[in-house]
């Protein structure tokens, strides 16, 4: 895999606490992706996108972030138990943001779709849309086919989603889930911008973040997040604005919020 060289985060000084050692102690180690030979998988994915260094920062404490193969074995039955922390089961969560469109989209594009369960609560929703679904990791991709194989209507990318390799106007519905908490400011505008760029007119935009400010995930967060306080701090309204998106609305939860907005 060929690597952006610019800086990479660390979360230097950040410890344990109570949060995690109780989503840990849930977790079933039994349910990790240990037998994979994850070279030879994520070669069916060539040719593979540049990774940025971001994606190399050690977002959850893992060194190498999502270029580690430990990052895609270990997802599921983690991410599960954290979903169980803050906001009970984990697929009514994933369903919640499809919900936010209307009418019945042909085609929709899954930026950072990770393992998959983004994309599975788009097929769920609306089952006769085709879905392009993206990552740059392609050992997430790896964990995500497992899961997609089985539907002829799903097909999946190893992109950078700050360069989409789409033309303009082709999709009818773009999402986003768990992606800009994990982004720099810079690559955050430019992704927003690529996914209002490849909106068809009068398409919709849905994103749902798991952190705000004040929300319960920050009591104490369970994992590092090295660019979290950039996030925090981003006025996110205006930063789909800023991307060219109209009729931006904002639902919170007690954790965080899902954004749904319109291209015009």
């Amino acid at each position: 895999m060929a690597m952006k060289t610019d800086n990479i985060r660390t979360t230097e000084g950040w410890v344990p606490n109570p949060a995690t050692e109780r989503i840990l102690g849930r977790v079933r180690y039994d349910e990790f992706l240990l037998d994979v030979d994850w070279e030879h998988e994520i070669s069916r994915f060539a040719p593979l996108s540049e990774i940025p260094s971001y994606v190399r920062s050690s977002i959850h404490g893992i060194e190498g972030g999502y270029t580690n193969p430990m990052a895609a074995a270990t997802w599921d039955p983690i991410v599960e138990q954290i979903f169980g922390e803050y906001v009970g089961e984990e697929q009514r969560y994933r369903d919640l943001l499809p919900q936010l469109v209307d009418g019945e989209p042909g085609r929709v594009l899954d930026v950072a779709c990770g393992t998959g369960e983004s994309t599975l609560a788009w097929h769920r929703r609306f089952p006769r849309a085709r879905i392009d679904a993206l990552d740059v990791s392609p050992h997430m991709l790896v964990a995500a086919e497992r899961k997609l194989r089985d539907t002829d209507r799903i097909e999946l990318h190893c992109v950078d989603a700050e360069a989409l390799p789409f033309a303009d106007a082709s999709f009818d519905v773009v999402t986003a889930s768990l992606l800009f908490h994990e982004l720099p400011e810079t690559a955050a505008a430019t992704i927003l911008s690529e996914m209002h760029r490849v909106l068809s007119p009068g398409g919709q935009v849905a994103v749902v973040e798991p952190y705000r400010v004040g929300g319960r995930s920050l009591s104490p967060i369970p994992f590092p997040e090295p660019y979290l306080k950039e996030f925090l701090r981003t006025d996110w309204d205006e930063a789909f604005r800023a991307a060219g998106f109209t009729q931006v609305r904002c639902s919170q939860m007690d954790e965080g919020w899902l954004r749904h907005a319109r291209r015009a």
